[in-house]
């Protein structure tokens, strides 16, 4: 299985910080993103430790002795990004309150393995179709579920930005983590929401189409992404990472 991948993160239109932070480890088939908040300086900081831990954790443990299964791994990354951020947060007042969402996408033994908690997501594509691989943890998808809104509602609602996890905002996380058998062909897409909220669907399968299926570099895919996450407002910090699944 090769992996073709790229990512980028960009301001937006209307912030005076990124929050955002990624990592690609393309050798090790792992991807994180990550969407701070709790200030400026602790976003920053709770979005960059949480890449930083999930990815050191991760590959620790796989060159341990462990044995462990990948969900394990990621399960096991994630909840150490949780202390590493709740942690350092208490011993920092400046940073108190701090948090972030993750998605990271580890591709093992023929699968992916998806890890999240918050609102930032993972997409798989395939040719003219897209899939939301992750469900966010979220009052606007509380509230969808519970029947208070409907779907059109969604993007409108006042509470949209409100999330109902984070990694380091409290000493302990619920992690979902989601696995899949994946084929040559098979995109994936992880995002914040500065991209997820600005960008419809029907869009996001346009870009894909046009940029994704007949080249080796997936940079312009992502660009492409984030421009668009721009033109349509730029409210948020805007970040993009793609992995597709080819033959070796």
């Amino acid at each position: 299985m090769k992996i073709t991948s790229a990512g980028a993160t960009n301001i937006g239109r209307k912030r005076k910080v990124n929050q955002d932070s990624f990592l690609m480890e393309p050798g090790s088939r792992l991807f994180v993103v990550a969407d701070g908040m709790g200030g400026h300086a602790g976003g920053e900081t709770a979005s960059k430790l949480t890449v930083e831990t999930v990815v050191e954790s991760l590959l620790n443990d796989k060159n341990s002795s462990l044995n462990m299964e990948p969900a394990d791994l990621v399960m096991g990354a994630i909840h150490r990004a949780n202390t590493a951020v709740y942690s350092t947060a208490e011993k920092n007042k400046a940073l108190s309150g701090m948090g972030t969402t993750v998605v990271s996408m580890y591709f093992s033994a023929g699968k992916i393995f998806v890890g999240h908690v918050g609102h930032s997501r993972v997409y798989m594509a395939r040719k003219n179709q897209l899939w939301q691989v992750t469900k966010d943890h979220s009052l606007v998808n509380e509230k969808l579920k519970a029947g208070i809104i409907t779907r059109d509602q969604l993007k409108k609602d006042k509470s949209r930005n409100v999330i109902t996890r984070s990694v380091g905002f409290e000493s302990s996380v619920l992690v979902d983590v989601y696995s899949k058998e994946v084929n040559p062909g098979d995109l994936y897409l992880a995002c914040s929401d500065g991209l997820s909220g600005m960008v419809d669907d029907a869009l996001m399968i346009s870009i894909i189409d046009e940029l994704a299926w007949e080249t080796d570099d997936l940079t312009p895919l992502v660009n492409k992404m984030i421009d668009q996450a721009n033109a349509h407002g730029g409210d948020d910090n805007v970040t993009c990472v793609v992995a597709r699944v080819d033959k070796n």
